[in-house]
């Protein structure tokens, strides 16, 4: 009997701990039940601002392990202590740094009293004044008669031709006797400038009427002759002195702003053709106005680009509307040698260009040195302090050989 129930305890014991284990099974949750507890968990919202950052980190991290930049592949791996990392990123960022500054824009709208109103040149497509070309030969003819007996009409015919020294044209025909281009260039050679000033279109014949700001203004107060890349115009605005190196900025006077806005309050201009005093017209088939709207700092020079250039013919109204755009450099790019902002400020080179250096007068410049080299002399309309003499038509040969070199700069 004690043998039995002591059996019996044994098998208790066995069958209690046999039940313990299979208990501890039955215990733990299916693993259907735990993935369904996970899919439902609810989840926490996320800030923008986390958002960002995640979206920065994971977009950052593909761009480096995709990169075929050598290096940046190594920048983000794991496997790579953070020294290690920063020692590889640090020189990319040395060499971006040093290569290019980077660009901020800021955009900042100003008041149209603000901005420039930018220079207008009104240019006759007929340079040279038939009745002008009349007058002046009449008051050089005795000069020259005395050295060279010609006629009137002969000294009329070379006034006329030197309409060529604007756009470098030279006819097979003119002027077989270079013995008379020789005598005319020492008695007048050096006021090539006047002589093409006096001969150009009248601007008070041609200016009719003028409105500034919405007023009636007498067009003499605000237009005045100067040089362009057509010879002599009627501008309005243009305050560059080409000629005066001592002046303290180069300029004529301070430059116009429009101070309300609208087409009623601009520049408006009713003017002559005068076709009937067409002596020397640059286009053979076109009658009108060439009308250059520029810089009022800049000389105009449509090469030298940022010259708007428009046509108007005769019997017409024309309107433009303009808009402008302002950049201005921070004073922070100061800080950069020239050679990383590859560009340079008005204040630079001073001596050079007297305090208004833009690309457009290095392009002027750079035709002028052009064909001062070429052929040894400053055309009369582009700006010069130099000792050479101005071009005349015995330079035509040289001017009109290099006509390609000369009116585009590469």
């Amino acid at each position: 009997a004690v043998k039995f129930a002591e059996h019996c305890l044994t098998s208790l014991v066995c069958c209690d701990k046999h039940f313990s284990l299979g208990q501890g099974k039955m215990d733990s949750e299916p693993w259907w039940l735990k993935y369904r507890k996970k899919k439902l968990k609810p989840r926490y919202r996320l800030s923008t601002e986390m958002l960002i950052r995640k979206s920065l980190r994971e977009t950052l991290k593909e761009y480096l392990n995709s990169s075929s930049i050598a290096g940046n592949i190594h920048v983000c791996s794991s496997m790579r202590l953070l020294l290690h990392r920063a020692v590889l990123f640090v020189p990319h960022l040395g060499v971006d740094l040093s290569e290019s500054p980077g660009g901020v824009w800021r955009i900042v709208y100003l008041p149209i009293k603000d901005i420039d109103f930018p220079a207008v040149a009104l240019c006759n497509i007929n340079r040279i004044s038939r009745k002008a070309l009349k007058k002046k030969a009449l008051e050089m003819y005795p000069k020259m008669n005395k050295l060279k007996n010609i006629t009137l009409r002969k000294m009329e015919e070379i006034l006329q031709h030197m309409g060529q020294l604007i756009n470098f044209e030279k006819k097979p025909s003119n002027f077989a006797d270079n013995k008379l281009i020789d005598d005319y260039d020492k008695l007048f050679g050096s006021e090539t400038v006047n002589i093409m000033r006096a001969m150009a279109p009248s601007c008070e014949e041609m200016l009719l009427r003028c409105l500034w700001g919405g007023k009636p203004v007498n067009c003499s107060s605000i237009f005045s002759i100067r040089r362009t890349v057509l010879g002599h115009c009627c501008a309005f605005n243009y305050v560059l002195e080409y000629g005066a190196t001592d002046m303290l900025n180069g300029t004529l006077s301070r430059v116009k702003r429009q101070i309300v806005p609208g087409l009623m309050n601009g520049l408006r201009v009713i003017i002559d053709t005068m076709i009937d005093d067409y002596a020397y017209p640059l286009h053979r088939f076109r009658q009108g106005f060439e009308v250059l709207i520029f810089n009022s700092y800049h000389f105009a020079d449509m090469t030298g680009g940022r010259v708007l250039q428009r046509t108007v013919q005769p019997s017409q109204a024309e309107y433009f509307l303009l808009s402008s755009i302002k950049q201005e450099a921070s004073s922070e790019v100061h800080k950069y040698p020239v050679k990383t902002r590859q560009c340079l400020f008005h204040t630079e080179l001073s001596q050079t260009f007297n305090n208004i250096y833009s690309y457009s007068t290095c392009i002027t410049r750079c035709r002028i040195e052009t064909v001062q080299t070429l052929c040894k002399c400053t055309p009369y309309f582009l700006p010069s302090t130099s000792r050479l003499p101005t071009c005349t038509l015995k330079h035509l040969n040289c001017l009109h050989k290099y006509t390609g070199n000369l009116l585009i700069v590469k």
